[in-house]
């Protein structure tokens, strides 16, 4: 018997929740659709994830896939959420029927516009909750720990190095001016490597060429025919006998 009573309980239970939300999908669903063209209506059924659609979706989350309180948090956020603004937006498809029908008043367009700017509201807290729910995993989580340390200690040693930079540059400074000096004397220690020691000296200069005396024939008979000066003998000087004549006296020698 007691099994029975727990059997009726479900289907009541299944009954009158699942009743009730086809009830209210169905009001919000009305709602939208006036608020869409005619040729536009099948796109109000996704306008229902964010109200009845998005709580019961939600409560799976919650309840099967979210782990960790950033997940479970946003989920559990979201199940109370879409929950209110389903409740909101099938009382006002009421009121708004009902106004048409002459049951109550009227609803003015500053209403209906502050309806449709609540529902676009709703749909937009339902996407950045997906996007929080997906960077709340565990994973995701511990990556961001990880990378973080990871980065104070790199701006850490970045300072550090900073600091020491001058210590370490003066340490090294002698090192390398002695590295220097001995690569400036290897390659510009002597005057021929500075280029001072080098001259570059004409080649000596060759004796001219003695012209050469060309003979023909003309030039020949020329000379020919050129009258000769004749070589006259040297005057011949009497020389003086001294005594008997036999051993000649030789010239005075002119003073000067």
């Amino acid at each position: 018997m007691k099994a029975l009573f727990k059997f009726l309980a479900m289907v009541a239970f299944l009954v009158i929740g699942g009743g009730l939300l086809v009830y209210a999908a169905s009001r919000s669903l009305d709602f939208v659709q006036t608020t869409l063209p005619a040729n536009d209506q099948a796109l109000g059924y996704f306008a229902l994830l964010a109200t009845s659609g998005g709580m019961i979706g939600w409560l799976l989350v919650f309840l099967y896939r979210a782990d960790g309180i950033i997940q479970r948090g946003t989920a559990l956020l979201m199940v109370l959420i879409d929950f209110l603004g389903e409740a909101a937006l099938f009382t006002m498809d009421t009121l708004y029927r009902s106004g048409e029908n002459g049951l109550v008043g009227q609803m003015t367009q500053d209403e209906i516009r502050m309806v449709i700017l609540g529902m676009s509201a709703l749909i937009a807290i339902n996407i950045f909750a997906t996007i929080v729910f997906e960077l709340g995993r565990m994973e995701v989580l511990k990556e961001i720990a990880e990378g973080a340390a990871r980065d104070l200690v790199m701006f850490k040693a970045l300072a550090r190095i900073e600091k020491d930079s001058e210590t370490v540059a003066d340490e090294m400074m002698e090192d390398i001016v002695n590295q220097w000096r001995g690569n400036f004397r290897s390659a510009f220690g002597s005057a021929d490597k500075l280029g001072l020691g080098q001259y570059q000296t004409k080649p000596p200069t060759e004796p001219a060429a003695k012209p050469k005396i060309k003979f023909s024939l003309p030039s020949l008979i020329r000379r020919w025919k050129k009258p000769h000066t004749p070589i006259t003998e040297p005057e011949l000087v009497p020389v003086e006998t001294r005594g008997n004549g036999h051993s000649p006296t030789p010239p005075e020698e002119n003073p000067t």
